[in-house]
């Protein structure tokens, strides 16, 4: 009995897969700088990312919430387009390639990730508790295209609010276990059951 061959269109729509098209990227909040921003670029020249309707976002907008908004597109000056981050192209604290655990070619995936960002809309708000912005629009895109971090980037997601990390660190050495930020899914659960 011999054993197929494995064709070009099989490792194509292979799974598990690292998908090299789409590069992951993260920025961690900073303390008195910014709230941080998560992105995905796709070949380099298409990239989403979710942002508060309102630049720069007041106080009451950031712990109340308001309309989200697509790579910033209804602020010119940050050079946000439909198809493009502001952030598109910068530098950002993590970057990695996904994994697909999704079996479907690369042009499906992007299929669907397209399609995901056209049909999408929702509120922005930054909290300690799991609320649409920028970190669960990745995640929620995620869920939805069969995309995960894959091993060795689950730490990208960061440690949460940083003004509350003090905190955390005091709980987990005095629990022993460490706490997951409040306002990320915990490991292996999805955006959808968390939001609220």
């Amino acid at each position: 009995m011999t054993t197929p061959q494995p064709t070009d269109e099989m490792a194509e729509t292979e799974a598990p897969r690292v998908v090299e098209r789409i590069l992951v990227k993260r920025n961690e909040p900073m303390t008195w700088r910014s709230y941080g921003h998560w992105w995905i670029e796709i070949d380099g020249r298409e990239s989403y990312g979710w942002w508060p309707s309102r630049l720069p976002a007041r106080l009451r907008d950031v712990i109340g919430g308001c309309d989200g908004v697509l790579n910033a597109v209804h602020h010119s000056a940050l050079g946000g387009t439909r198809t493009r981050d502001p952030n598109h192209g910068l530098l950002a604290d993590h970057e990695f390639h996904p994994v697909l655990v999704a079996p479907k070619t690369d042009d499906a995936l992007v299929a669907d990730i397209r399609a995901f960002i056209q049909h999408f809309k929702g509120p922005w708000r930054w909290s300690t508790r799991p609320t649409m912005n920028c970190r669960t629009f990745q995640l929620a895109l995620f869920d939805a295209v069969g995309l995960v971090d894959g091993t060795g980037n689950y730490r990208t997601r960061g440690q949460g609010c940083p003004a509350l990390v003090p905190g955390r660190r005091v709980l987990n050495v005095a629990t022993g276990q460490r706490r997951w930020p409040g306002n990320l899914p915990p490991p292996g659960r999805r955006v959808t059951e968390v939001l609220r």
